[in-house]
Order: structure tokens, then sequence, then C-alpha cells
């Protein structure tokens, strides 16, 4: 049978669309590790962690546990999402704080990964499987959220309240 302009362009479409799915996965996986890794660093229990979709207004959507609800891929060529800290005075006790924190991430066709903080300019390479190409970055995030602390007058009206990393609130 011979092979038609059309059918090229098929087999072209198809390639693309494989390549693609290979990186989406890879990516998913990743995005998987990346919140392993979190929780593993800042010993955050499960109770105390939650997930969001970053929706185009740069808002927060609470997801179902599973990351493949929350990770998005926008023009700027990165993958983003955002988690939840529910933190407290001690350990699960009142009253408590949301922090949320928008992360975003890449992986370049060297296949070398990057994360930043979405409010942040610095940009970190991390090594798939590699824990401690994570330090760096989660030593960053650590020290925003003390900063954050330190430097933002935290109105608390009731026992709830929400602080998202990088806003102050007017």
């Amino acid at each position: 049978m011979e092979m038609t302009k059309f059918h090229q362009l098929c087999g072209a479409y198809d390639k693309a669309q494989t390549n693609f799915e290979k990186y989406q996965k890879d990516c998913h996986l990743l995005s998987m590790e990346i919140v392993r890794e979190l929780k593993s660093f800042f010993q955050i229990p499960e109770s105390q962690f939650s997930l969001y979709k970053i929706n185009d207004k740069g808002g927060f959507e609470l997801v179902p546990a599973a990351l493949i609800h929350a990770i998005r891929l926008t023009e700027d060529h990165y993958w983003h999402f955002g988690v939840g800290l529910t933190v407290c005075k001690a350990p699960e006790t009142l009253p408590e704080e949301l922090i949320l924190i928008h992360l975003m991430f890449r992986r370049n066709d060297k296949e070398e990964c990057f994360i930043k903080y979405a409010n942040g300019n610095e940009e970190f390479q991390i090594k798939k499987g590699n824990s401690s190409s994570y330090i760096p970055f989660f030593e960053y995030l650590f020290i925003l959220i003390l900063k954050s602390y330190d430097e933002q007058l935290q109105l608390f009206i009731g026992e709830k309240t929400t602080r998202r990393l990088g806003y102050v609130k007017s």
C-alpha cells in the first residue's frame, strides 16, 4: 500500500501524541515523587496535607488525593499544582492555619528536571530518584514560610485561617 501524504501526516500525529503521552506520564510520576519528598522532608502528617489544582486565575481548587487531578501543564511549559500544609500551635491542636504553596516544575528535552515556587525567581534542579537533590529547594521553601510569619501581620479571625504564601492580605 502506498504511503500517501495524509498517511504520513497521521503517522507524524501518532508519533507526537505517543511522545507527549510518555512525557505526561513521566511528569506525573515526577510530581508524585515531589510530593513524597516534600512530605518526608517536612515530616508532614497525612491529615495535615492537601493537594490543589491551580486555576486560570491563579486560585487554588481543592482536589481529591490523586495528583493527576492537581497537575496542569500551561503555556509557560511548566506543570503547576498547589499543596496545602495545615499548621497549628502544637501538632493537631487549634487554631489551625492552611498554608497554600503554588509549585511549578518542568523537564527539558535532556530529561533534566527543575522546580520552583511560583512567586519566586529561583529555579532548582532536582534529580529523579535522588532525595538529596530536593533539599536546597525545600530549605528555600522552609525559609520562605518562616519569613512569611516573621514579616507579615496575620489577623486571626476565628479558629481557622488561610495563608497564601507570597501574598499579603489587604
